[in-house]
């Protein structure tokens, strides 16, 4: 006959009472006799009263206490942020039951005990569903270092997380992680960034997180590393060599060299960084007048046995115009080559030491004197031969004068014919072979027609005198 209102009072009684193993009884009665809608009616008349509606909401099985958080679960994290938290991570891992978080009932007070203890758990047994975290996320809207852990603690337990959620773990992280930054927080600022790069170097990022979506992320809190992680992947050459001459290491010049074998069209801008990195340190005026030197082992000399490297790899990819690469070593064509002994100590130049480029200029050279000689000798050779085919032309038409000079005396010899009396007389012999041919043959089919007619009339003196009359026989 007890209503749910009755085993909540009865249960509330025991509390008070301190009477713990009677109240979870108590709960777990009241549990099993409650739908979704009498919990989630039970939490709203314990609203005034966040704290002993968390209480009311520990004992409920897990699917009640999922409906009730989904709609009271706002007005709960904003009174009792870490235990709702603590709730949740519950209900995320599965490790949920009604007397797990007997606590918070117990005590009505919040303890960062609950919360702590449920992120450093690890062998916990199941005890429910393993529920997303999407159905809570939005309770912690207002609390976003708690959005934080949890959704960090469900990345790190490979618990489901929206694309939404990996963007905003990335970006709550990178937050914190600037914060850490601007207060100087070392041991945070470490902690943040290897989450961050964990993060973004997770095989399933560009499918969940959004490679271009993450990108944005990562330059609007300047995480540098993120950015070229991010680059590498997209493949962006320029940008990527863009961040590491802001980089400047010698670890970042080294892959800007190793961009220009793959790729030999980047081999002017990597030169043009290198170039702009030298005139800024050549431009120090704490500069020792040996640190100029290509052979020196000074950061310096590290930077200009760069540009030495580049220069060679110029060389032997041949992409670049010696033109061009001379203008960029000079400065991009604004300056001249610094002379490697200062003359006057607040002189600053712009481009590189001659002694950089001297083997470079010296082999190009080489090959363009190689490559003058080489035309030289072909101008002369193809010089020859026209010489030589003009002197065989002469010869032929000379020849040609004296064969044709030949044949006119010839014709000159040769007496007159007559063609029109040649061609009547062609005609007439024509005419009279045809005639005769046809008198030959109507003889002949003449004779055949007598004797056929004689053989068959009874007549024949009649036949005889009918073919002389028509005088084919004479």
């Amino acid at each position: 006959l007890a209503t749910a209102v009755h085993c909540e009072l009865l249960k509330t009684c025991y509390l008070k009472l301190n009477d713990v193993n009677m109240a979870e009884k108590t709960s777990s009665l009241l549990s099993k006799s409650l739908t979704s809608a009498t919990c989630t009616s039970l939490v709203s008349n314990l609203l005034h009263s966040p704290l002993e509606a968390l209480a009311i909401i520990c004992s409920f099985e897990a699917p009640h206490a999922v409906e009730s958080l989904k709609i009271h679960g706002s007005i709960l994290a904003r009174a009792s942020p870490r235990e709702t938290a603590g709730i949740v991570i519950s209900l995320c891992d599965g490790v949920y039951s009604p007397g797990a978080l007997a606590s918070v009932g117990e005590r009505r007070k919040v303890t960062s005990d609950v919360l702590r203890e449920l992120l450093e758990s690890k062998d916990r047994p199941q005890t429910c569903e393993m529920y997303p975290v999407h159905f809570f996320s939005t309770a912690f809207m207002e609390n976003p270092k708690l959005l934080r852990v949890i959704l960090a603690h469900c990345s790190k337990n490979k618990r489901y997380l929206t694309s939404s959620l990996k963007r905003t773990l990335l970006e709550l992280t990178l937050e914190e992680w600037s914060s850490a930054k601007r207060s100087k927080n070392i041991l945070l600022e470490k902690t943040r960034r290897d989450e961050a790069m964990a993060i973004l170097s997770d095989p399933q990022a560009s499918a969940r997180l959004g490679d271009y979506e993450a990108l944005v992320i990562v330059q609007q809190n300047n995480f540098v590393e993120g950015e070229i992680l991010l680059y590498e992947k997209l493949q962006m050459v320029p940008l990527l060599v863009d961040k590491y001459a802001d980089e400047g290491t010698y670890k970042a010049r080294r892959k800007m060299l190793a961009l220009c074998r793959s790729d030999p069209e980047i081999l002017g801008d990597v030169l043009g960084h290198f170039v702009a990195m030298a005139t800024d340190r050549l431009g120090n005026d704490s500069l020792k007048e040996d640190d100029e030197s290509v052979d020196s082992e000074s950061e310096l000399g590290e930077l200009l046995q760069d540009v030495k490297e580049a220069l060679q790899m110029a060389r032997s990819q041949k992409v670049l115009p010696p033109v061009r690469i001379a203008r960029i070593l000079a400065g991009d064509g604004a300056g001249q080559f610094r002379n490697e002994f200062r003359v006057d100590e607040n002189q600053k130049g712009e481009g590189v030491p001659l002694s950089v480029a001297l083997d470079y200029i010296g082999n190009v050279l080489d090959e363009k004197g190689k490559e003058i000689e080489r035309l030289q000798s072909d101008v002369e050779e193809y010089n020859h031969m026209c010489n030589a085919m003009e002197r065989e032309i002469n010869e032929l038409l000379s020849l040609s004068n004296i064969k044709r000079s030949g044949t006119t005396s010839k014709i000159n010899n040769v007496p007159d014919i007559n063609i029109d009396e040649m061609y009547s007389k062609l005609l007439d012999n024509s005419f009279e072979t045809k005639q005769n041919s046809v008198n030959e043959r109507k003889s002949e089919i003449s004779s055949e027609e007598f004797w056929r007619a004689m053989g068959q009339t009874e007549d024949r003196f009649g036949t005889i005198a009918r073919f002389f009359a028509k005088d084919i026989i004479d």
